[in-house]
């Protein structure tokens, strides 16, 4: 019987690795970078909308046929709460009442909702193993399962229930089952699993608004009284975040991406807007440095927030705004302080385009304005 607990082990063990749960990524940003491998070099990218299937996760990473994507910018398909990766055969007695055994060294007693392997029954008598040591009960006080069941991992955290509703046990995701009728066994016990669903406190566009927009007040603040803004006599500005600036889509599990749309114009210093102007930013360090104060800040109103996207829009001269890239940042390099981090590893973290156009100098010129030459 021992060998069998250990071939069970291992089978699961063995599906667990070689297991391939077919599931699909919806592309929920503008574009997405396609990696050789996690943190890995860039060797394509996919558009927004695109669905495409994955087999196996690392972290926040999924393995396409492409390669490896954020899962942190896509929406996953509703995950099972189990995987299947073998089948066990073996039999089991399920304790459905908690009962009394002997064993060699005395009474034993079994609790409800436990299940142990069955080494053999005959006349109303049945041993079972316990933790190695042998145990009679009468045949007559439990149920037995013979058979070919069902295994693989539960993929989950949840809450493993008796019958009789009792709570048996917290059970971890990535724990290996074996199904047994209606129920699951887990852990030498067996019942009903419940999934946990975490509570999440849901973002409003109401609190982006006022918070995003005590930033934007600071930033214009801070880009009016710099020296060059006095050189050139005028600045662009960040137009207050309206209702209609924000977007928030519904992700799995309760997630949620925020996009949002933020808007510059050039006004003069004495805050008149240059309509015949076309809008390019000035200082790219302290932009960027802009957007991560954005990023953060949408982050920190809710957990249930996967993904913030800025888009990034300019006055054209012409009455309109139009779009020119965009920025995004995913939650797990937020967790890990990305939005904390020099702009430039800020950027380099995150997932952008923004147009050449938008600038108002060349790229080799912002190191000497950067440094107010």
């Amino acid at each position: 019987m021992k060998n069998l607990l250990i071939k069970m082990a291992a089978m699961i063990f063995i599906g667990v690795v070689s297991a391939k749960a077919t599931t699909t990524a919806q592309v929920m940003i503008d574009s997405i970078s396609i990696r050789k491998q996690p943190e890995g070099e860039i060797v394509g990218t996919l558009d927004k909308n695109t669905e495409i299937t994955y087999q196996n996760r690392y972290n926040n990473w999924i393995n396409t046929s492409s390669g490896w994507l954020n899962s942190d910018f896509t929406k996953l398909s509703p995950q099972n709460s189990f995987l299947f990766t073998e089948k066990i055969e073996g039999t089991f007695t399920l304790i459905e009442e908690s009962l009394e055994g002997v064993s060699l060294y005395g009474k034993e007693i079994l609790k409800e909702g436990s299940i142990f392997p069955v080494i053999k029954s005959e006349k109303g008598i049945t041993i079972i193993e316990k933790k190695g040591e042998k145990i009679a009960v009468p045949t007559s006080k439990i149920k037995i399962e013979k058979g070919t069941f069902p295994a693989g991992i539960i993929l989950k955290n949840g809450t493993l229930i008796s019958e009789k509703g009792k709570t048996l046990s917290f059970i971890k995701e990535k724990t290996p089952f074996i199904k047994i009728g209606n129920f699951i066994a887990v852990n030498g016990k067996f019942g009903n699993f419940i999934p946990i669903t975490p509570k999440v406190n849901h973002i409003s566009a109401s609190s982006i608004l006022s918070k995003v927009n005590i930033l934007v007040d600071t930033f214009n603040s801070a880009r009016i009284s710099s020296a060059i803004t006095e050189r050139l006599g005028y600045f662009p500005k960040v137009l207050p975040i309206t209702p209609e600036d924000i977007h928030i889509v519904n992700l799995e599990e309760e997630r949620k991406g925020v996009f949002l749309n933020i808007k510059y114009m050039f006004y003069d210093l004495d805050g008149s807007k240059m309509k015949d102007r076309k809008t390019r930013l000035i200082l790219k360090r302290g932009n960027e440095v802009f957007w991560e104060k954005v990023s953060k800040e949408v982050f920190s109103l809710s957990p249930s927030v996967k993904f913030v996207q800025i888009n990034i829009f300019r006055y054209d001269g012409k009455g309109n705004f139009e779009k020119k890239g965009f920025v995004a940042v995913g939650i797990t390099d937020f967790k890990k302080g990305i939005c904390d981090a020099p702009p430039e590893k800020f950027m380099e973290k995150t997932e952008s385009e923004l147009s050449e156009d938008l600038w108002f100098f060349a790229n080799e010129v912002y190191e000497r304005v950067e440094n107010g030459n």
